[in-house]
């Protein structure tokens, strides 16, 4: 059984209680996440984040934060926490005593003989967050002051003292509504008891984010308190504060809590912890269903797509998932493509692999849920094929397409168009430009698979137009990425030059189904970066002994996202490290495959509790940074989960 909880001596500890967040999601793109004793640490962090039409669908956060007071013999004891310059205010971190993660987060203050717990959790499919208070000991008379911090904001950006914001309230039952600019909704703050409520609108200035600071952005903000909820406490008798944008029925609240607790999956195993997160990525709204990259800030993005749909399916025990997520973005197919980015609201921007993905995905989905080749033939060779054409004429997007080697050129572009994708002021961290080796491996992949489906369902047009691609590609690849000196293939090459940098992405050719390599350099490859990639969190983006490798994220944003792309770890390679093994091994692999991912299982109470983060740093503790959940690492690490049972139960002894 896993424990993500935490007691009094790490809570107490702001270093330890500042690095670890909490995650809740509403599965239609909303989400509440903060720090283990509810200090905000960055812009992103809220108790109330929803995505607004009004705004292109994009998160804004509403309700910040909510500061909890008791009252006992006239003492007040304030259990909320705020960073400002220079100090913390007020210091309620001092009366934690416990907290859990499991169905939802719980945290428990004691202080003057009072033990008082707080469960908080978003609801599925609503834009509300319920929190419940129970006293669980102290006299007869306890009171509780609420104050809530209001923000009415985009996520990327800070409030600021301003006079737009309307302050103005009005009445509704066991509670209040505002509504400070245009065009948002109307937050609804209501509690399941009667209380008081004391209007007095004032600002909170220079609250500071420190993870914001440490990047080198903006860092303070001013948040606007309307005034404070006010009533008694009764021993072991659950209130229920809901902020939501629907008005209520405050006599439902602690029912509310209460079915919806019932109904949530336990987070006490590596398994259900991973479980839980894949759910969390799936966005079903307006008649779609979309993967979440990652939260708190990232969107629905086709490579990610791709990439972490057939693990999150697996996940779910789901395989209807499939047919949902992909007849969602075939309706973002353009020209052949997939874009960069899924949004209505946005013009298609294309980049080298994203359809390639299309293809591994729905190898995935064959194998998983046993779908028969021609069956997939005829749903989707429209699609096939006009992925195939567009990176065949370049007609779509000219910057990617095949020369007469048959492979795939990348042309210089204002952007990065692979997964390695960083930029800094405008400028991508790797220039990898013209023959690319992952997007060209996964285009003979493609161009494979492809004819294997149209064999199986007799389609003799599409096999005449294509047989003879497949070994043509094979011998240009090998040609151009083989380097026979240093047995490993180029991450890219230019003008006959070769990037010869160790980086994990040569490790996909060994991986996919259909692959130009013979098993002698796939072994050279898996031992190459078993030698110098392979960490406890996945693998490196470069080897430590490349001049510039950078083993730790730290300083700006610029930094950072170099620090990802030249030697960062990312959890989701790992999968393909194993599956490569697993091929070549077989099911020897095994006892070293559950090694591997044992070590994801220990790093779950560290920065995203219960959760894989963005990226890893390349040198050890490998601590975790970007987004506190990335679709990707979990979906791959529930795959690697599934090739591994897969051989152990094709090798077990038959009964």
């Amino acid at each position: 059984m896993m424990s993500l909880s935490f007691k009094q001596r790490d809570l107490v500890n702001l270093e330890f209680a500042l690095q670890r967040e909490f995650l809740g999601t509403n599965r239609e793109g909303g989400y509440l996440s903060t720090t283990l004793n509810f200090c905000n640490t960055s812009r992103y962090h809220g108790l109330l984040v929803i995505p607004i039409d009004n705004f292109l669908g994009r998160n804004h956060l509403l309700l910040s934060s909510l500061d909890e007071t008791i009252i006992v013999n006239d003492k007040e004891f304030n259990f909320s926490i705020h960073e400002y310059p220079d100090t913390f205010s007020p210091k309620g971190h001092k009366y934690i005593i416990e907290s859990e993660l499991n169905k939802y987060y719980s945290i428990t203050y004691q202080v003057a003989g009072v033990s008082l717990r707080k469960d908080i959790m978003m609801l599925h499919k609503q834009p509300q967050v319920l929190i419940r208070y129970t006293l669980l000991s102290g006299p007869e008379s306890v009171r509780l002051r609420l104050k809530p911090f209001l923000a009415f904001r985009d996520i990327h950006q800070l409030c600021k003292e301003n006079t737009e914001a309307d302050t103005h309230y009005k009445r509704v039952p066991q509670g209040v509504a505002m509504k400070l600019y245009e065009g948002f909704p109307t937050l609804y703050m209501q509690l399941s008891e009667e209380q008081t409520y004391k209007h007095d609108p004032h600002w909170y200035k220079n609250i500071q984010y420190s993870k914001d600071k440490a990047r080198g952005s903006d860092y303070q903000e001013d948040l606007l308190v309307p005034g404070e909820f006010e009533l008694d406490l009764t021993l072991n008798k659950p209130l229920v504060f809901s902020a939501s944008t629907t008005e209520e029925k405050s006599s439902e609240l602690v029912g509310d809590f209460d079915k919806a607790a019932q109904e949530r999956a336990p987070r006490d195993t590596f398994e259900h912890c991973l479980q839980y997160a894949a759910n969390q990525f799936v966005i079903e709204k307006l008649n779609e269903t979309r993967i979440k990259a990652g939260y708190p800030w990232h969107l629905s993005y086709g490579r990610n797509t791709f990439l972490s749909l057939p693990g999150i399916a697996i996940a779910t025990g789901n395989t209807t998932l499939f047919e949902k997520v992909i007849t969602s973005m075939l309706a973002y197919q353009k020209g052949g493509l997939f874009p960069r980015l899924i949004s209505s609201h946005a013009a298609p921007e294309f980049n080298s692999d994203c359809s390639l993905w299309f293809f591994w995905t729905l190898q995935q989905y064959e194998r998983w849920a046993a779908v028969p080749k021609e069956l997939l033939w005829d749903k989707y060779a429209t699609a096939l094929t006009q992925v195939l054409e567009a990176y065949h004429d370049g007609r779509t997007f000219p910057q990617v397409s095949m020369r007469e080697n048959k492979l795939i050129y990348n042309q210089r572009y204002h952007r990065p168009l692979t997964w390695m994708n960083g930029t800094i002021a405008g400028k991508p961290v790797l220039e990898r430009n013209g023959y690319v080796v992952e997007v060209n491996a996964l285009w003979y992949n493609a161009v494979c698979y492809a004819l294997a489906l149209a064999e199986a369902a007799k389609d003799h047009h599409f096999i005449e137009a294509w047989r003879d691609y497949p070994a043509e590609i094979a011998e240009h690849f090998l040609s151009t990425f083989w380097n026979e000196r240093l047995g490993y293939l180029a991450d890219s090459v230019d003008q006959d030059r070769q990037d010869l940098s160790v980086r994990p992405n040569q490790l996909i050719t060994c991986a996919l189904d259909y692959s130009p390599l013979k098993e002698t350099q796939k072994k050279q490859i898996i031992d190459l970066v078993e030698d110098k990639l392979l960490t406890e969190r996945g693998l490196r983006t470069l080897a430590p002994d490349d001049k510039h490798y950078r083993g730790r994220c730290e300083g700006s944003m610029g930094e950072q996202e170099e620090a990802s792309y030249q030697g960062g770890t990312h959890t989701w390679l790992l999968s393909f490290y194993i599956e490569s093994c697993l091929k070549l091994y077989g099911a020897d692999f095994v006892p070293k495959a559950e090694e591997l991912l044992s070590k994801d299982s220990e790093d779950m109470n560290n920065y995203g509790i219960g959760l894989l983060s963005e990226f890893y740093d390349g040198n050890p503790p490998y601590s975790g940074h970007g987004c506190i959940s990335q679709a990707r690492n979990v979906a791959e690490i529930v795959r690697a989960v599934y090739l591994m049972n897969s051989y152990k139960e094709e090798n077990s002894p038959k009964k």
